[in-house]
């Protein structure tokens, strides 16, 4: 036993040194120039930006449509309330039940998209205020690499 693994330690030794030469290559070829880099930094604060201001443009329609929701949200309230105070005037009547519980099912719904806007708005906001901590690192970065570069190039 002792011998066959004798045998394979030069073959194993020779498989780990071409392992080797393999990710050593590779590590040069991930090496990205300075001017990539830079390239890539001003692509990704491009996109950020141009992703703030869309986002910016549609908080006020988030906003509308989360007070929109709200008043429709209270006014089925509203009208839910009447319809169980006409119900418990006379509770017999078949009719006014159908109208009290298809009014509970509308106050339901209205509530449940009104609570989704105010959501979605909440999102909006959050995503916002990350957008712009991210932009701000971004900007960082960029500020601190043209200031690196900036005596090279006067140097030359």
């Amino acid at each position: 036993m002792r011998k066959e693994i004798g045998f394979l330690r030069p073959i194993f030794l020779t498989g780990l040194l071409f392992l080797g030469m393999k990710a050593a290559a590779q590590a040069d070829s991930v090496r990205v120039s300075p001017d990539k880099q830079l390239a890539k930094l001003l692509a990704q604060v491009s996109e950020d930006s141009t992703k703030l201001v869309k986002f910016k443009g549609m908080v006020s329609q988030f906003e509308k449509d989360k007070k929109d929701a709200a008043n429709q949200a209270q006014e089925s309230a509203d009208d839910n309330k009447r319809a169980a105070d006409r119900l418990a005037d006379n509770p017999q009547d078949k009719k006014l039940a159908s109208k009290a519980h298809s009014a509970a099912k509308k106050a339901k719904s209205d509530s449940q998209k009104a609570r989704v806007a105010a959501d979605k708005l909440d999102d909006l906001n959050k995503d916002i205020k990350k957008l712009t901590s991210q932009l701000g690192k971004e900007q960082a970065k960029l500020d601190k690499y043209r200031a690196a570069r900036a005596p090279a190039i006067s140097a030359q």
